[in-house]
């Protein structure tokens, strides 16, 4: 008698932007999902498919800029479907008008999750030309306030957020904050490190405080010489002719580092910096280094923006005045010449990490959306045989 294998629960996550190895959709979101059930992650990328941290990474060559992905969009929505999948969750908003009509063609859940507030993002990108931002943004937020209530939900990374699919009429959303898996920063002994390192991880732009990070740096050699600055990350258009004139004794730029990677890079530093702009996008989006910082047992300094006081108190390090070097650098000196200090500041940033500001403790809320989305059995599906990876 011939008997059949039951079909895997396939849950598939789809960018038409993002890196396979990004931080909040592999190493948060797929690489937990995969503990539960099968999953995939959809993106553009010149690798092969593979498998990643327990994740299928299904790729569609990536062709051309950022201006490019907006073309691209039909040809990563189609692969998505060939996977099909019982739950399809997606990260771009360039995706939204096209998940939008998949969702109309398929009677399979679809989530939305908006990684930061865009219409306040498109002011600040340095690809678009600056006549042209407010328009770009009254649109996507158009876009937005048109489609996202019909999706089954939204998962959004921090509460403000929050507040707005809820005030555009979404139904079910979800905060899940990026908070460091603690697998990923496993404990360590803390004790500053023998250079007087300063580290930053992230997008190296403007408004994230790059010049402001140079001058920073610039004053805390006046009294301490060997201090050093490391940019970990891809700098953006307007910053890019600045980096040849850039000190080689005072400043390196390194490249973008895997989030699952980040933690011992981070260890090397004495104090991790995150000097956001006082801009709407970063009064509403939490800087996320921050809790990496903390993770990492380093203290930080970062400018005292609303959303990481609410989240810190400034445990773990010290908030400064935004667009304030001199301040910066007088917190930073604080941390280098007092070990004492730094170590204790360290300690109390990783111990609320380990008791509060963690992924492990929210995982479980996406696990519990997927299961009452899927209604327990995940049987609706578009239906084939699902894609494979081999």
């Amino acid at each position: 008698m011939e008997t059949t294998t039951a079909r895997p629960v396939t849950i598939c996550h789809v960018t038409s932007v993002n890196i396979p190895t990004d931080g909040r959709i592999l190493y948060h979101e797929a690489r937990s999902v995969a503990t539960r059930w099968r999953t995939v992650l959809v993106c553009r990328d010149n690798g092969p498919r593979r498998m990643l941290e327990g994740v299928e990474i299904v790729t569609t060559p990536k062709r051309g800029g950022r201006l490019r992905r907006w073309l691209e969009v039909r040809r990563v929505v189609k692969l998505a479907e060939a996977q099909r999948a019982d739950l399809y969750h997606f990260h771009n908003v360039e995706l939204v008008p096209a998940m939008a009509r998949f969702s109309r063609r398929h009677a399979v859940p679809v989530i939305y999750d908006a990684h930061e507030h865009h219409p306040d993002a498109m002011m600040t990108k340095s690809y678009i030309p600056m006549p042209l931002r407010r328009l770009v943004a009254w649109w996507v937020d158009r876009i937005e306030r048109r489609h996202v209530p019909r999706f089954d939900a939204v998962v959004v990374a921090d509460e403000a957020l929050e507040h707005r699919y809820r005030a555009i009429g979404v139904r079910r959303v979800l905060c899940l904050h990026n908070f460091p898996p603690l697998d990923l920063f496993p404990p360590a002994r803390i004790e500053p490190p023998a250079e007087p390192r300063l580290i930053y991880v992230g997008s190296i732009s403007a408004v994230r405080g790059f010049e402001e990070m140079l001058e920073t740096v610039a004053l805390v050699r006046q009294e301490i010489p060997a201090a050093h600055l490391v940019l970990v990350g891809t700098p953006t258009e307007e910053v890019v002719p600045r980096l040849a004139a850039l000190d080689p004794a005072a400043v390196t730029v390194l490249a973008p580092v895997p989030y699952g990677e980040i933690a011992p890079v981070l260890r090397q530093a004495a104090v991790g910096l995150s000097l956001l702009h006082d801009i709407p996008k970063f009064q509403k989006n939490v800087p996320t280094k921050v809790f990496d910082y903390m993770a990492a047992g380093i203290p930080y300094v970062s400018t005292g923006l609303g959303p990481v006081r609410a989240l810190t108190g400034g445990v773990g390090g010290a908030l400064v005045a935004p667009g304030d070097p001199r301040s910066a650098a007088r917190a930073v000196l604080g941390f280098l010449r007092e070990p004492e200090r730094a170590t204790h500041a360290a300690e109390e940033g990783r111990r609320l990490v380990e008791g509060k500001l963690n992924w492990d403790r929210l995982e479980t809320q996406l696990f519990d959306l997927y299961a009452e989305l899927l209604g327990g059995t995940g049987r609706r599906h578009i239906a084939g045989a699902p894609g494979s990876c081999p």
